[in-house]
């Protein structure tokens, strides 16, 4: 019989691909903190049942970020990820590791890694919501990390400890369209006077029902005063005749 040469086929198996980052990861770094002390987890497992996460600008060294901070801490416990779909991110301006590991604990939520690359991410979120001051509460969509609103502050102040205005307020921010960041309107880059009222309102029609409806009980109000003046004025005439 003629021999056949046999030639060996070697498999080689590739090197696994890494898996590309999500947006949000991209964003907000690989990794989060969920206490003091503990491992960081990965940033998508993390969010994994968020439907939108509150970027908590803020600092132990800032008294009003003190005073908000236990309001904060009340409205997330309403609306967390088990019960609305809310995770807070708390972006540290603290200075060294004691001061944000002592405020941090405070924090039921999670946390941005207080070290090099986390102060780095900490730096691009600041320039990137044009942040100005603290504290700020910025909202962004938890899967792609698009903007919803840079006013949570003031909304989460306004409905202070009535949980239904803060359902209400969380609802809306779900609603709303998020946008890239990019196309974003900042409240601190609004334009002031009338055309800033014009364009919040635009931006965010419930204001414009809440002056409207305001608007409307005024305009009742005044009509019903003109209208008894104008009786007892009917009333007096009458009497002198």
């Amino acid at each position: 019989p003629i021999p056949v040469h046999v030639r060996h086929v070697h498999w080689f198996s590739r090197p696994p691909t890494s898996n590309p980052m999500t947006a949000i990861e991209e964003l907000l770094g690989p990794k989060l903190l969920t206490k003091v002390g503990g491992p960081a987890v990965p940033t998508s497992s993390a969010l994994e049942t968020a439907d939108v996460v509150l970027l908590y600008f803020s600092a132990s060294w800032c008294p009003p970020c003190r005073a908000f901070t236990p309001l904060l801490v009340d409205f997330f416990e309403k609306n967390n990820e088990e019960k609305n779909g809310v995770q807070v991110v708390f972006v540290s301006s603290d200075s060294d590791l004691q001061s944000f590991e002592g405020y941090y604990k405070k924090m039921p939520w999670l946390s941005l890694p207080f070290d090099d690359e986390g102060s780095k991410i900490k730096n691009k979120l600041s320039q990137l919501f044009h942040i100005r001051g603290i504290p700020s509460l910025v909202v962004i969509d938890a899967r792609t990390g698009k903007y919803i609103t840079d006013n949570a502050r003031t909304e989460v102040m306004s409905a202070g400890s009535d949980d239904s205005k803060r359902t209400e307020i969380v609802q809306y921010w779900k609603s709303k369209e998020a946008v890239p960041v990019e196309d974003a309107v900042f409240t601190n880059s609004r334009p002031t006077g009338l055309a800033g009222i014009i364009t919040l309102l635009l931006q965010n029609p419930i204001y414009l029902f809440v002056v409207l409806y305001f608007a409307r009980r005024i305009v009742s109000m005044l009509a019903e005063l003109v209208r008894d003046e104008k009786q007892g004025g009917a009333g007096v005439a009458g009497g002198e005749l």
